[in-house]
This record gives C-alpha cells, sequence and structure tokens, in this order.
C-alpha cells in the first residue's frame, strides 16, 4: 500500500522544483534581454529552448497539482480509464500518473 504522506510530500517537493524551475528560467531570459547579452540569432534560438523546457514544466506542474487534487479527493491511485488500482511501482516511478500500465499501453497505440 502506498503511503499517501509520502506522495504527498514527494508532489509538494515536485511542485516546488517545478515552479522554481519556471521562475529561474524566465528571469534569466529576461535579464539576458535586458544586458543585451545575446545577438538576435542568438536570443530566439535560446528562448526557442527555453520556450520547450517551461513547457515541459508546465505541463508537469500540472500533472502534479491534478495528483495532488486526486489526493484530496481520495482518487490518487486510480485509473482514470478503467478505475482499477494504478501499480504501486508506477505510481513510484512517475507520482503523477493517470492512467494504468494497459490503458497508457492502448491510449499509445490508438494515437
Amino acid at each position: 500500500m502506498i503511503d499517501q504522506d509520502q506522495v504527498r510530500k514527494s508532489l509538494l517537493a515536485k511542485r516546488t522544483e517545478l515552479a522554481q524551475r519556471l521562475g529561474a528560467t524566465q528571469a534569466t531570459e529576461r535579464q539576458e534581454v535586458a544586458e543585451g547579452q545575446n545577438d538576435n540569432a542568438q536570443l530566439w534560438e535560446v528562448s526557442d529552448i527555453r520556450d520547450d523546457l517551461d513547457t515541459q514544466a508546465a505541463t508537469e506542474l500540472d500533472q502534479v497539482n491534478q495528483a495532488l487534487a486526486r489526493l484530496d479527493a481520495g482518487e490518487y491511485g486510480l485509473c482514470t480509464d478503467c478505475e482499477e488500482p494504478i501499480a504501486e511501482a508506477r505510481l513510484k516511478a512517475l507520482p503523477y500518473a493517470t492512467l494504468c500500465i494497459q490503458c497508457a499501453e492502448e491510449a499509445e497505440h490508438s494515437v
């Protein structure tokens, strides 16, 4: 049985990490623009990379927040498709997983 207090601590730590990472990359970009540290081509390339990383971090942050909401609602660890329990090993590896392995594989193959 998964320790929900430990899961909550882990998710909250991950949320803090992601929020800090998003803030730091945005602050760095603003500072570089203000200081004119990069030429335009370099600035656009770095900006595109940071945008991709920020999008990934924002998506992961949203998934963490949704996992915390499921935890509060007593629905954490249940597959959102089949409503069966998600394997503990999967939740340890991906604490914000919403699908059991079988449903995740089905969803991957239907894309």
